[in-house]
């Protein structure tokens, strides 16, 4: 395994987690497994891991809660990357090194590497060290004769050193190996058993895979890459008649999952398809923001609280008030708040929570009174009456609360490759066995949440057939695209998450220029869906800097009143001129599968990390409606001031 100082903490979740390829200005690794995080890793003595620990740890009881009662399994805490450290290797070596960080663990891939300078394929030992020689290519053979000596000739300051292929081969639960050049080399005719040294990766000059050709020293084979990425055909089968071979290199060499159903398919090493993380998203909002209540979700301090003696049937006092002192809280709530939890027996593993009884939980937090002093460090609102702001943008929202503070938690659930996929069931595992944690990363800043007046969209919706049609259009994609992906559960949209999402992107494009952000600074968070008194039309949009602690209150300042108007106002009408007019409002599908209608990178895109959707589920013309037919613009009467 190796760590690399290159690699940024808050990178380990999103967007190289555990699975995904890195790769480094002279490497290629991949992000190892979680049995192999410093936090558990028989490499280090217990307490360099306990101190580890203990600077990563991250408390979101609620967040452990679901996860625990969707996996199956308690999930007690979760624990972020470690920071490298300073100095590099060679200080982690002195002679007090800090205890607190460590590198991360990586393996190589891919294994298959080649030579710059005389093209020969090598096949690398398992994880083989940054600084070992055989990186360096001892190649005998000749590509073609001519006056240079070979690379086995040169000094060993002189020999290249080897690179990356840039191909590999995955299938869609995650598992991915080397391609199979030497078998690739020598489909259709007799295997010659030449292997590592003996083949070589040619550039013919033909366009396209034409031009990528790999050749056989001993008996002449040779094969270009053209269908190596066949979608309509296994192109794989006479060489893994089973089909894919589950290897799973970040969990390490023998933890291969036999019998895997998917077809293996070519991927480029660092393509977009090669990883695809499945995140889990939590706003930590009362009562798990409290002090008291991080306290009692840390397991280290409920381990202390359960290893104490029964005195009369009760727990002592006095090593409570102990604790209570140490974690900041008040000794008799404290004592209090153990009974009660004690009472409730929280031993039970919860009942699974739908993401939008999730979400409602929060919407009524940001819809509800503001914490004490004392209780703002992870979670503050500064509610604004609505009479606060112009008379027209009144008609359209409901509430509006500034959040100056708060705290947002993203654990790593899984991966997938070559397609994304929610699905726990297709996701792949982070781990040889299963683990009481999760990995994952804190983030804490500022938001903005506006609820968008129901009444108003109920008139808008019924105004309209046309709306429902194009309602109908995506959800007729999404069941297409449920199906082609052997999913369980087909999605479905409404027109107030289809008019409300494509809402947030507007604005937020406009928020960049009017707070300074740059473009991936801002995130969005969709609450949509429910009846009655729990209906939920509302947006969060915050800031997600992964790499500070917090922001200087630029976003909370831009909706203020007289100014959120003219960020509302100026972003309604830039959506209503697109470049790329009239094809894009014209459009009848753009995107992955066409779930996206009037929306394209000229007007409503962001960067994939600011949207949760992954900029699919977009129609411009639901905000501004189209040339033919205004009405179906929730937003077309500000669209013609």
């Amino acid at each position: 395994m190796s760590g690399r100082p290159q690699f940024r903490k808050s990178q380990g979740i999103v967007p190289y987690g555990v699975g995904a390829i890195v790769d480094f200005p002279d490497d290629s690794l991949m992000a190892a497994g979680l049995d192999m995080w410093p936090q558990v890793s028989s490499n280090l003595d217990q307490g360099a891991r306990a101190r580890i620990e203990e600077v990563t740890r991250i408390i979101d009881g609620r967040l452990q809660r679901r996860l625990s009662a969707e996996l199956g399994r308690r999930i007690s805490r979760f624990l972020s990357p470690a920071d490298a450290p300073e100095g590099g290797r060679h200080h982690a070596q002195a002679a007090q090194p800090d205890l607190s960080r460590a590198f991360m663990p990586f393996v190589r891939f891919p294994r298959w590497h080649f030579c710059p300078r005389c093209r020969t394929l090598w096949e690398l030992p398992w994880n083989t060290p940054m600084r070992d020689r055989s990186l360096k290519c001892n190649s005998d053979v000749r590509l073609k004769e001519g006056t240079a000596e070979n690379c086995s000739k040169l000094s060993d300051y002189r020999k290249p050193t080897l690179i990356p292929v840039r191909f590999a081969v995955a299938c869609a639960r995650g598992h991915i190996t080397d391609f199979p050049w030497q078998e690739w080399a020598h489909l259709g005719q007799q295997n010659c058993g030449a292997g590592s040294g003996e083949l070589f990766l040619v550039a013919t000059g033909a366009a396209g895979l034409a031009g990528i050709e790999v050749r056989c020293h001993r008996c002449s084979a040779r094969r270009t890459l053209v269908g190596a990425f066949g979608q309509d055909r296994d192109p794989f089968r006479e060489i893994w008649p089973n089909g894919c071979t589950g290897e799973r290199p970040w969990l390490g060499p023998n933890a291969n999952q036999p019998d895997c159903p998917e077809q293996p398919t070519t991927i480029q090493r660092g393509a977009s398809n090669a990883y695809f993380a499945n995140v889990m998203n939590s706003i930590l909002i009362p009562p798990y923001s409290r002090l008291l209540q991080q306290v009692l979700d840390r397991p280290d301090v409920w381990r202390q609280i359960q290893a104490q003696p029964l005195l009369d049937g009760s727990l002592p006092r006095e090593p409570l008030l102990v604790l209570a002192e140490i974690h900041g809280v008040d000794g008799e709530t404290f004592i209090q708040a153990v009974e009660e939890r004690l009472a409730k027996g929280t031993d039970e593993v919860a009942s699974p929570v739908s993401e939008e009884e999730y979400r409602l939980a929060e919407y009524r937090a940001f819809l509800g009174p503001r914490p004490p002093s004392s209780e703002r460090r992870d979670f503050d609102l500064s509610p604004r009456s609505t009479t606060d702001y112009s008379g027209q943008f009144q008609e359209y929202f409901q509430s509006i609360v500034m959040i100056p503070r708060l705290r947002e938690t993203r654990v790593l659930t899984g991966f997938t490759r070559v397609v994304p996929s929610a699905s726990s069931d297709h996701a792949a595992d982070l781990s040889l066995a299963d683990q009481d944690w999760l990995p994952a990363m804190e983030v804490r800043g500022e938001g903005i949440f506006l609820v968008i007046d129901a009444e108003r969209i109920s008139s808008w919706i019924s105004g309209s057939e046309e709306i429902a049609t194009r309602v109908d259009t995506i959800n007729e994609r999404l069941a297409r695209v449920a199906q082609e992906r052997q999913l369980t559960e087909t999605r479905r949209v409404s027109a107030e998450f289809l008019m409300i999402h494509t809402f947030a992107h507007v604005l937020i494009r406009q928020l960049i220029f009017d707070c300074g952000y740059d473009s991936s600074s801002l995130r969005e968070r969709i609450y949509v869906g429910g009846e009655g008194d729990d209906k939920m039309t509302g947006l969060l949009i915050y800031t997600a800097s992964g790499d500070s602690e917090g922001t200087l209150g630029g976003l909370v300042r831009q909706g203020l009143p007289g100014r959120l108007e003219n960020s509302v106002l100026a972003s309604i009408s830039n959506a209503g001129l697109c470049s790329s007019d009239p094809l894009c409002i014209e459009s009848h599908g753009q995107g992955v599968s066409g779930l996206n209608l009037s929306a394209c990178h000229a007007c409503c895109l962001l960067p994939e990390t600011s949207c949760e959707e992954g900029n699919r589920l977009l129609d411009r013309a639901l905000l501004i409606g189209t040339p033919s037919d205004t009405r179906i613009g929730f937003f077309s009467d500000l669209n013609r001031q």
